[in-house]
């Protein structure tokens, strides 16, 4: 052959030729030629292929080109073993090849090991198995195609996949570009393109241009026969026919199925006259548009008017078959194989019947499944496996029965059955998933998705995110539930990592974040997960919602909107609905929060005039309920109900909320009766309406009938929690303890859950009952029940523990409470009073402490500074907790104080004086649960001095009037010196003390006192029996001596009963009242007795930490049976008008400087109107009387003290302070001036105070000064 012999000899001088003649040869003349041999081996024109190359070796016989261009000609030519000789020749062994040598590599394979797999696949493609014959392709080319054919073949197998369409394409588009008019890749194109549009004008003009050609022209006709075959039978097809003709006019094949296509076309113009046909046309375009509702009514019509067509009733099979309506679906493909002729239409319709059938079988078989109906299942599933369609289907079903039966490892085996012969079964993967999850372990869903190959990874990755997400997320929950939110916290974090596009763990822990205050850090979280995922749906809905929860209503808005329309589904378009009615009440709850009830209205009712679905209408109710349009909302939400009944069950339970709680009983009786609870309802549904079910009947029923109503109830509902707790507590209410208690009982053997509500009433029974082990037992099992979230529960439960009678099970189960919620303060202050009530003062102080700080203990410093100051901004409990240590240190508190006392008083009216000089001592100290006390007072008393040469003077001093002028001394100046003693001891509740009066004076005498104090409900009183010296004068309170005999008189004594209430519960107003009844008795002084009634109330126009200002009312009424205010022989020397009133309006000051200094400034105004009754000069006396009578001429003095009638405005005003130096040492004072028509009293002291333990906390208002004893 020439041109062999040309090549061979030319290649084989080619290794002599030097580099540079390679360089200068002209380049484009080499790529002109190369292209040229390309054309001519895809046009099969071996002519042009050995006239390019001949012209090729040439030029460049040492181009690698060349030599490849040559190899290809051997191989096309059968010369594969020199063909592969000159490979060899140019191979370089590298990975990285000349393409062409890469080609001519893949040619070799072919022609060699990969000839047989080549041959499989052509087979494969034959047999309609493109997909395993692709894969083949895809292996032995890698994209490297020899020759063009090959290309061709893979591109044609790749185009019978509709989904590839596209891809298919673009690739024969990029061909016909390489290879312009190229017959064999137009052709194929145009195939191509009919196949998506059979009347395409590309595809049928590349038809017309090489149908006439004899290389295509059967190709071309078989294409163009086909496409007209699957055309419609309309006018346009016709003319496709037409054009048909114009290039194949004399085709025995077109003429005869152009004769069939006009017999159908005749046919069909004349179903087109008929309407029912018409109907099943638009029907069925339905259909093919998935469009199943609107194609449902116009098949059934259509059929009707043709009710023997069987593609009436195959399309109607076909609908039902979509709808999962299967047994429908099966009888209309039966019924069509009556009336179908065509044998392969028949066979057609018989296996969709069956396919209908089998999915029936799988239907009832799930069914069945979700029943517990086993049996029933397992033969639906026996009978579906007979059918011989889709085994994997019905052995996955059997998998689905083995789990719900709990054999799980049967099931893991079942569905690996699938796998095995699909291994990209997505159910039977997800089916091993749901048994992984049943571990609860996050390890072994890890371990089995870790087992999956890549494909499986991704057809199960989303579905074990979400198992993986819902493990750790209950981890977490479990973590939050015992208080853990650290360690929760970390475990939502770590989940994160894992599977960063679920979006409930950002929920969850920006929920956590906010538990421990840190609302901004939650913002932060879901702001970075939305800057990495800024369109996922679900993240962008768990967001809203979080937002939702904060009241950010504007915001969670502004995420929603961020979602994309075509990703909006139906629960994010409600909540995005929801969120702008909220927005809108937040507005008018904002008017109603600034007291614009006028606005609120407005606002509301033009929401409600807008068009609200009748849930928002619903939501707008509550609105109107709370600016208390009671009435307007209840017919709102009842309008909503009326006009969707199916609104959730919470809006039909809050209706008869409302109704209960406006009363009307009639209404009320109606809707209970009336209205029942969906079978759908939720568990927390259920728990609302029974709940408001026992309101109902707890407010409408009494006794027995209570009881009988809730037995109904709990009938009904069996197992309900709430029924249990109402029954209980109606029982209890009854006194039938014993029947509550058996009732708790029988609930528990039946293992239904009580509510810890019941359980504190069962233990309070039991402790009745006298049962303190069960109360105890009980008692636990409802703080067991309870999470750091029940904070008032478990607040609950740690009050009653006050009821128990052994403090060691009151302070265990106070232990429990307290180590359950550690971070809870309050919690922690009950507990001490737990401890308190108990006298465990130890444990009691230790938790009061660690209320002020719960976490580390404080050092004697830090819990000075913490005690200094009473804060009226800290919680309640805090607070209590100061006082508690403040007042527990009280109790154990020891000091000693010591004063210095000046007072005097002066009668304007007799110039008589009173002068009195006291140092009072008093010590308190640690007693019985209590404080003793000691009190020591050296007291100097005197008065004014009395002449017996003056009339007046010398007649009222004892027995003056009988020697005036005559008495055996000129004058006396009455002084007694004398130290009065008392001891006593105190509690919150009782005072006692016993004492005597100044010894060394006069007279001296014993005194005492008894004082209890308590309250009832808001009142507090005290009683008070006790004997005490009257110190009004040196007469009454020491005894003067006569100096006509020398004996002794006075020295008054008053025994009486005072009864005191007052109301002070911390607020603005306060009141009080007093009343005595006296007896008054001295040494030769007349008995006297006093009643006396007092009141007032009073108003603290400021009243905070630092300062308070209060004004006061006060009214006096006070009588004494007889006048023995003088100081002559058997009168007391003390004030005794018989009527006395008095009207008095005090203005206080208190406040303070610093944390160590306060005081108080008064002072008050008062009008007061007296009388008094005449008395004699010696009342005790009729001699003494007489005598003094008779001595009336000789000394001009009427022994008659006569009565009077007076009425008078007096004022006082009084100081006080006192400074804490250090915590031991305080010092303080006091002064008060009294002035009125006829009395000038004045006193003051200065004291100072020595406490043996540091003093903390704010010092009250005001100071307190020592008071002696006689004044006690």
């Amino acid at each position: 052959m020439p041109l062999r012999f040309a090549l061979a000899c030319t290649l084989a001088l080619s290794s002599g030729l030097s580099a540079n003649t390679v360089n200068d040869i002209d380049t484009q003349s080499v790529d002109w030629l190369l292209s040229q041999i390309s054309i001519g081996e895809a046009q099969q024109n071996k002519k042009l292929v050995e006239d390019s190359l001949r012209k090729l070796v040439a030029i460049a016989p040492a181009r690698i080109e060349t030599q490849c261009a040559v190899a290809r000609y051997d191989f096309a030519n059968g010369e594969s073993a020199k063909a592969n000789q000159l490979l060899n020749k140019i191979d370089n062994g590298l990975t990285k090849q000349t393409p062409c040598v890469e080609k001519l590599k893949v040619l070799s394979r072919t022609e060699g090991k990969d000839k047989s797999s080549i041959q499989e696949a052509k087979l494969l493609a034959r047999a309609g198995r493109y997909k395993q014959a692709r894969e083949i392709y895809n292996n032995i080319f890698k994209n490297v195609y020899p020759t063009l054919d090959y290309e061709l073949e893979h591109l044609s197998w790749y185009g019978q996949d509709s989904s590839q369409w596209e891809s298919v394409k673009k690739g024969y588009e990029k061909l016909a570009q390489n290879y312009p008019s190229i017959a064999q890749i137009e052709v194929a194109y145009a195939r191509h393109l009919l196949r998506r549009n059979l009347t395409d004008k590309k595809a049928i003009d590349i038809l017309s241009k090489y149908g006439a050609g004899p290389t295509f022209i059967n190709e071309v006709e078989y294409i163009w026969l086909s496409a007209l075959l699957e055309m419609p039978l309309t006018d346009d097809t016709v003319k496709q026919y037409q054009r048909y003709f114009t290039l194949y006019p004399f085709s025995s094949k077109g003429e005869l199925q152009y004769q069939d296509f006009l017999k159908d076309y005749k046919k069909r113009q004349t179903l087109l006259a008929d309407p029912a046909y018409q109907l099943w046309v638009r029907g069925d375009r339905l259909l093919e548009k998935n469009k199943l509702a609107a194609a449902e009514p116009l098949l059934l019509k259509a059929l009707r008017g043709r009710p023997q067509d069987g593609a009436i009733m195959r399309s109607l099979g076909t609908l039902y078959l979509r709808l999962g309506e299967n047994q429908k679906s099966y009888q209309y493909f039966t019924r069509a194989q009556k009336f179908t002729a065509e044998f392969a239409e028949r066979e057609t319709l018989q296996e969709l019947a069956k396919t209908a059938k089998l999915w029936l079988y799988i239907r009832e078989a799930k069914n069945a499944i979700n029943n517990k109906e086993f049996k029933t299942a397992k033969l639906k599933l026996d009978l579906a496996a007979t059918l011989g369609q889709e085994t994997n289907t019905v052995i996955y079903n059997k998998g689905l029965l083995q789990f719900a039966q709990g054999q799980y490892s049967q099931a893991a085996l079942t569905y690996q059955i699938v796998l095995k012969s699909d291994p990209l079964n997505s159910s039977a993967l997800i089916g091993l998933l749901e048994i992984a999850e049943l571990e609860q372990n996050e390890q072994a869903l890890t371990s089995f998705y870790n087992s999956l190959s890549f494909n499986q990874k991704k057809l199960v990755k989303d579905s074990y995110s979400v198992s993986l997400s819902s493990q750790y997320r209950a981890k977490a929950d479990a973590l939050t539930q015992s208080g853990d939110l650290e360690l929760a916290e970390k475990v939502l974090k770590d989940a994160i990592e894992i599977a960063p596009e679920q979006p409930w763990l950002y929920y969850d822990l920006a929920f956590i974040y906010q538990q421990k205050g840190l609302t901004e850090e939650a913002r932060t979280l879901f702001n970075n997960v939305l800057w990495q995922f800024p369109l996922n749906p679900q993240i962008r809905y768990s967001h809203a919602l979080f937002l939702r929860s904060l009241d950010d209503y504007q915001g969670a808005i502004k995420t929603l909107q961020y979602i994309p329309f075509k990703s909006r589904d139906k629960d994010i378009i409600a909540l995005e609905q929801q969120l702008q009615l909220n927005e809108s009440l937040t507005q008018s709850e904002r008017h109603l929060d600034a007291k614009d009830k006028a606005t609120a209205i407005y606002h509301l009712s033009n929401l409600e005039a807008q068009s609200l679905t009748p849930a928002m209408q619903a939501e707008l109710s509550r609105s109107w309920y709370r600016i208390d349009e009671k009435k307007h909302a209840i017919r709102l939400i009842n309008k909503a109900l009326k006009a969707e009944p199916s609104l959730s069950p919470y809006w039909h339970t809050l209706y008869g909320e409302w109704l209960l709680d406006q009363g009307d009983e009639n209404k009320t009786k109606q809707w209970f009766e009336n209205y029942t609870l969906p079978e759908s309802a939720t568990e927390n549904e259920k728990t609302q309406y029974v709940q408001l079910q026992n309101s109902y009947i707890t407010e409408y029923y009494n006794g027995s009938d209570l009881i009988a109503k809730l037995n109904q109830l709990d009938q009904k509902y069996k197992n309900t929690p709430a029924t249990t707790t109402a029954l209980i507590n109606a029982n209890l209410a009854l006194e039938q303890r014993e029947a509550a208690v058996i009732l708790y009982q029988q609930k528990v053997q039946n293992k239904q859950t009580i509510e810890p509500q019941a359980l504190l009433a069962i233990a309070n029974a039991y402790i009745e009952l006298g049962d303190d082990f069960q109360a105890k037992e009980v008692t636990q099992k409802a703080i067991t029940q309870t999470t750091p979230q029940d904070g008032y529960l478990q607040r609950q439960i740690m009050s009653s523990l006050n009821e128990f009678n052994y403090s060691g099970d009151a302070l265990y189960l106070a232990k429990q409470l307290i180590e359950k919620s550690p971070n809870d303060q309050e919690l922690r202050y009950l507990g001490a009073q737990v401890a308190s009530k108990f006298n465990e003062t130890e444990q009691a102080q230790f938790w009061y402490a660690q209320t002020l700080s719960p976490n580390r203990t404080l050092n004697e410093k830090e819990l000075y500074g913490a005690l200094l100051k009473i804060n009226e901004n800290d919680e309640w409990y805090v607070n209590g907790a100061k006082r508690e240590l403040i007042n527990e240190q009280n109790k154990n508190q020891a000091y000693i104080a010591i004063g210095v006392n000046f007072s005097g008083q002066t009668s304007t009216e007799s110039e008589a004086t009173l002068g009195a000089g006291l140092v009072p001592i008093e010590a308190y100290f640690p007693l019985w649960q209590g404080q003793g006390f000691i009190k020591v007072d050296p007291t100097t008393i005197s008065a004014q001095t009395t002449r017996f040469d003056e009339q007046f003077a010398g007649s009222r001093y004892g027995q003056g009037a009988l020697c005036i002028f005559t008495c055996s001394v000129d004058e006396v100046t009455p002084e007694e010196n004398g130290v009065d003693i008392g001891i006593g001891w105190q509690n919150e509740n009782w005072r006692v003390d016993v004492g005597t009066t100044p010894l060394s004076f006069l007279i001296e005498d014993f005194v005492w006192g008894v004082n209890y104090a308590d309250s009832f409900g808001d009142f507090g009183y005290s009683l008070e029996l006790e004997k005490r010296p009257v110190t009004s004068s040196v007469l009454s309170y020491a005894g003067l001596k006569d100096v006509n005999t020398g004996e002794v008189w006075g020295g008054v004594r008053s025994t009486g009963l005072t009864a005191n209430v007052s109301h002070d519960l911390g607020g603005k107003w306060g009141f009080w009242s007093s009343a005595d009844f006296t007896l008054y008795k001295g040494q030769n002084v007349k008995d006297n007795q006093r009643y006396r009634m007092m009141g007032g109330t009073y108003y603290r126009v400021i009243s905070n930490q630092e300062r308070e200002f209060t004004v006061g009312a006060s009214l006096l009424h006070w009588a004494y049976k007889y006048n023995l205010s003088e100081e002559t022989w058997g009168h007391g020397g003390y004030y005794s008008p018989q009527n006395y009133v008095g009207l008095s309006v005090p203005l206080t000051y208190d406040a303070r400087w610093g944390d160590d200094f306060v005081y108080r400034l008064k002072t008050g105004i008062s009008y007061s109107q007296t009388k008094t009754q005449s008395i004699d000069f010696f009342p005790n006396d009729s001699d003494l009387q007489i005598a003094a009578y008779d001595r009336e001429s000789i000394t001009g003095v009427d022994p008659v003290f006569e009565g009077e009638t007076s009425s008078g405005v007096s004022y006082n005003l009084e100081g006080s302070f006192e400074y804490r130096i250090t915590p031991n040492w305080f010092f303080g004072g006091y002064l008060a001036i009294d002035r009125s028509d006829f009395y000038e009293p004045n006193f003051g002291q200065l004291y100072i105070r020595y406490y043996f333990n540091p003093v903390y906390g704010t010092l009250e208002f005001p100071g307190t000064p020592i008071v002696p004893y006689a004044e006690f």
